[in-house]
């Protein structure tokens, strides 16, 4: 009898080792794609045509993967496109979350990404005739399979620079323009990280050659005292609104500088 009750405990004990086993290789980090587009409400990132609006991904592109199994995970698409693969190496999860741009010290505490940061200086770097800072306008996913839609996080200020070479285009508010956030994934949400401060309320683009159209990140809600202004070593000139109230994933057009 003893020798029986031996055999049966060293058997469940193998079988335990196997489920063991089994469940290290399942939770063991592996090569994941995911496939990546943008929703029929996006206007705004990644590529913007200046002329068709099309959203689109440029190779290279890379994005934030995160999940109750994996911190902050970069992963890559090689071809651009309204829809994109991106690659990397992640463990397998229920669900995943997703911030393009890759952004560095983002983490993630049930469904809200904290880390989540608009640059209050950004550049007027062209591409075709729009030009934007390719790390401003940042948006996000969920998905619980390998399918991601992206919605915006951002709104878009387009000016036209008329006026001439420009050391700096400013755009200004008694409330926060950039700076970290939280991302509350459930609602689409962007709460400020601490109180604003004069570096959150003013955001600067330079520089801005003549004749070029820029587009500007900032966090969406209501800016009071809101204002934009142009100015080089000699000269400035503004625009101003008293209240102006912004839209994720829309773009508001500030018009030409030779106009303010």
């Amino acid at each position: 009898m003893k020798k029986y009750i031996f055999m049966a405990v060293a058997g469940m004990l193998a079988l335990s080792s196997c489920s063991n086993d089994d469940n290290d290789v399942q939770n063991a980090p592996r090569q994941m794609t995911f496939t990546a587009g943008f929703g029929d409400e996006a206007q705004t990132r990644a590529a913007l045509d200046g002329s068709t609006k099309k959203v689109s991904f440029d190779a290279g592109d890379e994005i934030s993967i995160l999940s109750a199994n994996n911190t902050n995970t970069e992963f890559t698409t090689s071809a651009g496109g309204a829809s994109a693969t991106f690659t990397g190496t992640a463990t397998a999860d229920s669900k995943f979350y997703a911030v393009y741009p890759y952004t560095a010290g983002l983490a993630l505490s049930g469904t809200t990404i904290s880390g989540v940061t608009i640059p209050n200086l950004q550049s007027g770097a062209a591409t075709s005739d729009c030009g934007w800072d390719p790390t401003a306008p940042i948006a996000y996913a969920t998905t619980t399979g390998t399918s991601f839609t992206f919605h915006n996080l951002c709104a878009l200020l387009k000016i036209t620079n008329d006026r001439g070479q420009a050391k700096a285009i400013y755009v200004g508010s008694d409330d926060a323009l950039t700076g970290t956030f939280s991302l509350n994934t459930s609602s689409g949400t962007l709460t400020l990280s601490g109180a604003p401060t004069n570096e959150n309320r003013l955001l600067a683009v330079m520089p801005v050659p003549s004749g070029k159209t820029i587009y500007i990140a900032i966090a969406p809600g209501m800016k009071r005292n809101f204002r934009a202004f142009w100015r080089n070593d000699q000269n400035a000139y503004q625009k101003t609104k008293s209240i102006f109230t912004f839209e994720a994933g829309k773009i508001y057009d500030l018009g030409k500088t030779s106009e303010w």
